[in-house]
């Protein structure tokens, strides 16, 4: 039996972007800095939306955002 004093494991699952022999991660990994890591590749199934429905969840937010319609009035509350 090993023992493992002062080891700590620390496992994560990322998605990112690879580039050739780069590979970029949408955030940061701070416990993994440095450090030797192993790395699974898995293909991710990226949906595209069509040009129809994009430009309907753009009206979609443009009329009722996150804060409500979006005007043409020069004066807003948004700071």
């Amino acid at each position: 039996m090993r023992w493992a004093f002062g080891y700590t494991c620390f496992m994560t699952s990322q998605t990112g972007l690879l580039r050739g022999t780069t590979i970029e991660l949408e955030r940061t990994v701070p416990e993994m800095d440095g450090k030797r890591v192993h790395v699974l590749l898995e293909p991710m199934d990226e949906h595209q939306l069509s040009a129809r429905h994009q430009r309907e969840l753009w009206q979609g937010w443009v009329e009722g955002g996150p804060d409500g319609p979006i005007e043409d009035a020069t004066d807003t509350d948004t700071p």
